[in-house]
């Protein structure tokens, strides 16, 4: 008679076999073959024996089964993959850090980068105010190929029972790989009553129900709902106190629970940062998911989005959470391995996420600035070259200046240099190139300055000062470019010293008397005075010094008045922008082609109104042109079009081509309106 499993009340066999990963090496590729585990054995004789038992008229039921099964196990063996040095990974989890008085407590212990024959089954951890239903653990193993590398898995699982209400606890236990011994942590768990556990829908558990419906009843199972404790997003900035103008940067991650996918992931807010200077890190459009513990518990991480912020003042600012919507794939919660291999009964719900918001407390500059701190915080190289030293008089030379390292090279103002008189200065030729690889913003900025020389001689190039304020050291750091000697050959254009005479007058400045008196003869013509053009002469000088007095006073008046000098060029920039804004839409690139309408609209306001639209929050920027007149309905407008612009920058998927005329059209229209209306504002 035959004898059965007290454990599983399945009939004993001898020689029944623990699962193994058998690694054997041919023709120098390494490949695995799996051995059937006893658990597999267990649920797969289980199912058969209690279908059969059900109906006798439903034999074949049991043998289309056995063939799926049969092929699932089929498709596991042998199957050829390249291994990879791993580094072993030990890390212990449970399903829920609070669960009811009526539920059961998941523990697992996940092993990574070992084979499956060097790993000795670990021992249930003791439990306080839990009880052990099983002593042999549940085994999985899997084998996940990132790159080409293989990372193989396997994970222990052992199910408790609660004796009450209260904190529990699970002691920490040792895992053995080859030789060396590993110790989980310990971890705490919260047991209330079941009625304080949310109510949860009944659906229906088994996926042949509908099949063979005359098996009997259909098995119930509960679909959960997703809490923030299964699915958040954590905001880390890299400080919160630091000096105007330092760098921050603020890393957004996604923490969801084994099992849960996600589709069709968007903002549904634009992210404000009030008082900060932005600037995009670049992270990867398909990440792979880390897997994480986190109070116990299992997530799957991946990182959303990485910014690098400045203050640009003093004071407490804050930074607005990251929201977005997006849709969960809840898994079923069956033990049956066909309910969760062949189940249609789970679905996408919609979620709303949303980080917490950032302060960061910001301090202004430390006393004891040079006078050629303009406002650069961060860590920089100076560096500075020529292109030649030996020239002639009308010909040009080029001096470049680069400041590398990590800061804000984009708001960095260009170094004041105060070459020669012999020298025409030209405004210099600003290059920027940044990397918003890893988690600071590096790179480096040129001004290329064009002298063009005048007269000849020998001249030294003054050395050029910058200075920043190093966070790191705390003190402010000044850097200068080495004194550049320059010989010009050639003509001078300048009139040159000539000897004078003993009487005072320049040599041949006399002419010579005449030799020949000639002949000499009365021209007849009408008088000088009845004449036009002697007067028009005698008008030119005066109307050329009126021109050129006004022109002078205009001149001053945009060096000395910033406002008048604003409002003179508002209307070319915007243009400037918009034609550029138009050239980034024809190239297809939708992200630089919002960021260049967004700067022609604010930059035309700013310089009408005198005031800096760095910073400037979207309330303060209404109150300044409701102040200035502009009625509700451009306000309106000009608030519909920043909001698209920042969906433009920072989730740019689902602009057509359309939508993107549209809106520069819309920009061009705003900047119309507002000139008419700002047109005299000073």
């Amino acid at each position: 008679m035959a004898t059965r499993n007290p454990k599983n009340g399945c009939p004993a066999k001898a020689g029944r076999k623990r699962l193994v990963n058998r690694t054997s090496i041919v023709n120098g590729t390494h490949s695995a073959s799996i051995a059937i585990k006893p658990e597999l054995s267990k649920v797969y004789f289980q199912l058969t024996r209690s279908t059969y038992q059900k109906t006798n008229s439903s034999r074949w039921s049991v043998l289309t089964l056995s063939w799926v099964l049969g092929v699932s196990i089929f498709t596991l063996i042998g199957i050829p993959y390249t291994v990879t040095a791993q580094s072993v990974k030990i890390s212990a989890s449970i399903n829920d850090s609070t669960i009811g008085t009526e539920e059961g407590l998941v523990y697992t212990i996940s092993i990574e980068g070992a084979p499956g024959q060097d790993i000795q089954t670990p021992e249930a951890p003791a439990g306080e105010g839990l009880s052990l239903l099983q002593s042999i653990p549940n085994t999985r193993s899997n084998v996940s190929i990132i790159n080409g590398a293989v990372t193989q898995g396997y994970s222990y699982s052992w199910t408790y029972r609660p004796t009450g209400a209260g904190i529990a606890s699970l002691g920490s236990t040792t895992v053995r790989v080859a030789n060396t011994v590993y110790k989980t942590n310990p971890i705490s768990v919260t047991i209330v009553p079941q009625s304080q556990r949310p109510t949860r829908t009944q659906r229906r558990r088994d996926p042949f129900a509908s099949l063979f419906s005359t098996l009997g009843p259909q098995n119930t199972e509960e679909l959960p709902e997703l809490t923030d404790r299964d699915i958040f997003i954590r905001a880390i900035p890299s400080k919160t106190s630091v000096v105007q103008n330092e760098q921050v940067t603020i890393e957004y991650q996604l923490f969801y629970r084994a099992g849960i996918q996600l589709r069709q992931s968007r903002l549904t807010d634009s992210w404000d940062a009030e008082g900060f200077w932005r600037e995009e890190l670049e992270v990867e459009t398909r990440p792979i998911p880390e897997i994480v513990v986190e109070n116990g518990l299992r997530y799957n991480k991946i990182t959303l989005k990485r910014a690098a912020v400045f203050p640009t003042r003093a004071g407490d600012l804050s930074i607005d959470s990251l929201r977005i919507e997006s849709e969960a794939l809840i898994p079923t919660s069956s033990q049956d391995p066909f309910q969760r291999m062949f189940s249609t009964r789970s679905r996408f719900q919609p979620v709303k996420l949303g980080s917490a918001s950032i302060h960061i407390e910001t301090a202004p500059f430390p006393e004891g600035a040079p006078a050629s701190f303009s406002g650069a915080v961060g860590s920089y190289s100076f560096s500075s070259k020529i292109d030649r030293t030996e020239l002639e008089v009308g010909e040009s030379i080029k001096l470049t200046v680069t400041v590398s390292g990590s800061g804000n090279l984009a708001t960095m103002d260009t170094p004041r240099f105060n070459p020669p008189a012999a020298f025409e200065l030209y405004e210099p030729q600003v290059e920027l190139n940044l990397n918003r690889r890893g988690t600071r913003l590096t790179g480096s900025k040129s001004f290329s300055y064009v002298l063009v020389a005048r007269t000849n001689g020998n001249f030294e190039l003054p050395s050029i000062e910058f200075s920043a304020y190093d966070p790191r050291s705390g003190n402010y750091k000044i850097m200068r470019s080495d004194p550049i000697t320059v010989s010009i050959t050639g003509s001078a254009t300048t009139p040159m010293s000539v000897t004078a005479t003993t009487n005072g007058l320049p040599v041949d400045d006399v002419a010579a008397p005449f030799s020949d008196a000639g002949e000499w003869s009365n021209k007849k013509g009408a008088p000088l005075h009845t004449a036009a053009w002697p007067y028009t002469v005698l008008l030119l000088p005066l109307l050329f010094l009126s021109g050129l007095f006004l022109y002078q006073r205009h001149e001053d008046k945009l060096a000395g008045d910033i406002s008048y000098a604003r409002n003179r060029r508002a209307h070319p920039l915007a243009k400037k922008n918009l034609k550029k804004a138009v050239a980034l839409l024809e190239a297809g690139d939708t992200i630089a082609f919002f960021a260049e309408l967004e700067r022609a609209v604010m930059g035309f306001i700013g310089n009408r109104l005198n005031v800096s639209e760095r910073g400037l929050t979207r309330q303060q920027l209404d109150e300044s042109l409701r102040r200035a007149s502009v009625s509700d309905d451009i306000r309106s407008r000009l608030s519909d079009l920043l909001n698209v612009c920042d969906q433009g920058r920072f989730a740019p998927v689902g602009f057509g081509r359309l939508e993107l005329e549209a809106a520069s059209e819309d920009a061009a229209t705003i900047i119309v309106a507002l000139s008419s209306i700002l047109g005299g504002k000073r």
